[in-house]
């Protein structure tokens, strides 16, 4: 990532867990506003809606500043594909040197979106001239288009830290098996559906690892890895599902996946549906990861919906009526037994609503920036920060920048 991003996140990251203290009553709003003054990110941020416009019309704006000497001067082919490999780099430029460099915005929409126009018109400049080579040539053609747009995403993603530019290569990554397939006439129509399984299993392992050492990462890698990780799984369950339950989704939406060719796939695939909502389920509870929690809980509802016809009780309002009188049953008798435990709590668990502000993972540089403005103690919780001359959560940081 480069260092004007990085250095501006941890800057970013040590106010908002300061922003966080303050609302848990750990220090004072004098305190959060003296953290504030000193660690004051250099970088201009917006807030998500202003971001998605200024997206919008920068997009809007670009393919309009190249279509229109397209239209006045009649290009064909050829010369729209020469006009888009020449503003491609020239948007390129603009968002890296001018608005990033320059004006050191930092995902406020109008330089994200350049920077994925050069990267689809670098593309498009490829794929366009080859309209009139031949069949064989259209297809090799946008085979390379396909993998310029990977490419482009991933270099987005490692330079700038962007999770969009991460979605965007997962789905160029599921893409690719298919545009093999399609190319080298593939008569296993199975094939292309195996190989991104496992593509797309060797990207959530990968992003999975890579976030074991997620405090030393800055936090635009860390949402990448996390868009990443998330799209693998998402991808996964949609294959195995789609195959699966091809009469489900042919009532449904009237179209099928294929037919099966292997006896045992089809259940392999309806156990496969099942396994993975309960293993979400239980790595984000175990990990505190909410999107995991998310993806959890939305693929097992859909579970319950396509499982039926592999497991059902005679109708489905009633096998739908029956789990939902078996998950209910589940919930009380686990808060019964979290309030039998002591203090009604077990473990880290307890059946007591938690409606006051929780801290995960407290920062240790964070600490380091607020202990040397705590001018007095305000209690037992302001004491804290003073006391003790070990190390905090594995280690401090120093605030210098």
């Amino acid at each position: 990532m480069i260092a004007l991003y990085k250095k501006g996140e941890r800057r970013v990251a040590v106010v908002e867990e300061a922003r966080r203290w303050q609302e848990a009553g750990i220090i004072t709003a004098e305190q959060a506003a003296a953290v504030e003054e000193r660690y004051r990110s250099e970088l201009v941020r917006v807030n998500p809606f202003i971001r998605i416009l200024l997206a919008v019309f920068t997009t809007v704006g670009g393919v309009a500043l190249v279509s229109l000497p397209a239209v006045i001067l009649t290009f064909e082919d050829t010369g729209f594909a020469l006009l888009c490999l020449i503003f491609a780099p020239l948007f390129a430029r603009v968002a890296d040197h001018e608005l990033i460099a320059g004006r050191r915005l930092y995902r406020c929409g109008a330089e994200e979106a350049l920077l994925l126009l050069a990267v689809g018109m670098l593309a498009l400049a490829v794929a366009i001239p080859a309209h009139d080579w031949g069949h064989g040539a259209e297809r090799l053609a946008w085979l390379m288009a396909h993998c310029i747009v990977l490419a482009g995403a991933i270099l987005l993603t490692v330079r700038y830290g962007y999770a969009v530019a991460a979605f965007g290569s997962m789905l160029a990554v599921a893409g690719i098996p298919f545009h093999f397939a399609d190319i080298l006439h593939c008569q296993m129509s199975h094939l292309p559906r195996f190989v991104l399984l496992l593509l797309l299993g060797a990207a959530a392992l990968w992003a999975q690892r890579r976030l074991v050492g997620r405090n030393s990462l800055p936090r635009g890698y860390v949402r990448s890895l996390e868009t990443v990780r998330l799209a693998a799984w998402a991808g996964i369950y949609l294959d195995v599902n789609l195959f699966a339950h091809r009469i489900l989704w042919r009532e449904w939406l009237g179209w099928t996946p294929g037919e099966s060719q292997l006896l045992w796939s089809d259940h392999f695939c309806a156990v496969f549906t099942a396994i993975q909502p309960i293993a979400a389920l239980a790595m984000g509870i175990g990990r505190r990861d909410r999107a995991l929690l998310w993806f959890g809980v939305i693929s097992a509802i859909l579970s319950i919906l396509t499982l039926k016809y592999y497991l059902h009780f005679r109708h489905v309002a009633e096998g739908l009526t029956a789990v939902g009188l078996l998950v209910a049953a589940l919930t009380f008798s686990l808060l019964r037994w979290l309030r039998t435990g002591s203090n009604r709590c077990r473990g880290a668990f307890t059946a007591e609503p938690l409606l006051e502000p929780r801290l995960y993972g407290l920062d240790a540089e964070a600490l380091a920036a607020i202990q040397p403005l705590v001018p007095e103690s305000r209690g037992p919780q302001a004491k804290a920060l003073h006391s003790g001359g070990g190390t905090f959560g594995g280690g401090g940081a120093s605030g210098g920048y």
